[in-house]
């Protein structure tokens, strides 16, 4: 699972199959595939899988295919041809990766660590015309869990904050140009408005509830095929809200929130039929 590779949207509704169509583009719908499902040590899907798991989400085949294609040439799957046939597994990169992205999502976003009250505030310099470099920076600055405060000024009170944005300057090749601060807010400004200029709260707030009304009432007893298809669209919904939430200590949310109770359907639901949905998967051929 990971948001850092999500593309233009390609729409809701319904495809020629009359099967429901998830949100998002077919390369994102993919990747939201892979990383959810091949993550695991071993695990390896045929092209027709691919095909047909596209398929359940919405996804016409040639599309699937070429979002496959797009995503082995990008160096995130290899393949291994078995006569007319082929098994794709993640590259060791793509592994690392979504290790990475799990570890933030899952344990991380599952069990928030206790806020010692500092932030970190970080301050970068990339040239405008490095607009690829920019680009990426503050994608992966947002996935860190960093807020834009303006100007190159970004602002974090996780735990392991300064850390974390070491490893994404480290990554970038732009750690000289970069200043970091860990601290307290000082007597200008509050907290509270700190979090409403570096996060869209209530865009958020909004978009957790239509999330707990979208899947909170899936039926219990279902075929194999469908909890595949709503795991993996509740699992791609999701991927949404591991770029946009920083998943702030409680202290500086407002109450009542409604991102708690997202997030325990996410993984009340999650953990019911991951197991599930990725046996259907793999049983493809």
């Amino acid at each position: 699972m990971d948001t850092r590779s999500g593309q233009a949207q390609a729409g809701g509704g319904w495809n020629g199959s009359g099967v429901r169509r998830a949100s998002g583009s077919a390369r994102s719908l993919l990747f939201t595939v892979i990383g959810e499902y091949l993550r695991d040590p071993g695990a390896a899907l045929w092209t027709a899988g691919v095909v047909a798991a596209m398929g359940r989400l919405g996804v016409e085949e040639r599309a699937a295919r070429q979002a496959l294609t797009r995503t082995a040439r990008d160096g995130w799957l290899v393949a291994e041809r078995h006569g007319r046939r082929t098994l794709w597994r993640l590259t060791s990169r793509a592994a690392g990766h979504f290790a990475e992205s799990a570890e933030s999502v899952y344990r991380a976003g599952r069990h928030p660590t206790a806020w010692d009250g500092d932030w970190t505030v970080l301050v970068t310099s990339v040239p405008e015309s490095r607009r690829d470099l920019r680009h990426r920076l503050r994608t992966r600055l947002r996935w860190a869990g960093f807020g834009p405060l303006g100007q190159g000024v970004w602002i974090s009170p996780r735990v392991g904050s300064e850390k974390a944005a070491r490893q994404v300057l480290d990554e970038l090749g732009i750690t000289a140009s970069a200043v970091s601060v860990v601290g307290r807010i000082g007597g200008l400004g509050s907290e509270f408005e700190v979090v409403n200029r570096a996060w869209d709260l209530g865009g958020l707030a909004r978009d957790y509830a239509a999330f707990v009304a979208e899947f909170s009432d899936l039926r219990e007893e279902r075929e194999p095929a469908v909890v595949f298809t709503e795991q993996t669209r509740m699992v791609h919904r999701w991927r949404e809200f591991a770029l946009r939430d920083p998943v702030l200590p409680a202290e500086l949310l407002p109450a009542r929130w409604p991102g708690h109770d997202a997030r325990d359907l996410f993984f009340r639901r999650h953990d019911a039929d991951h197991r599930v949905a990725a046996e259907w998967l793999g049983a493809l051929s």
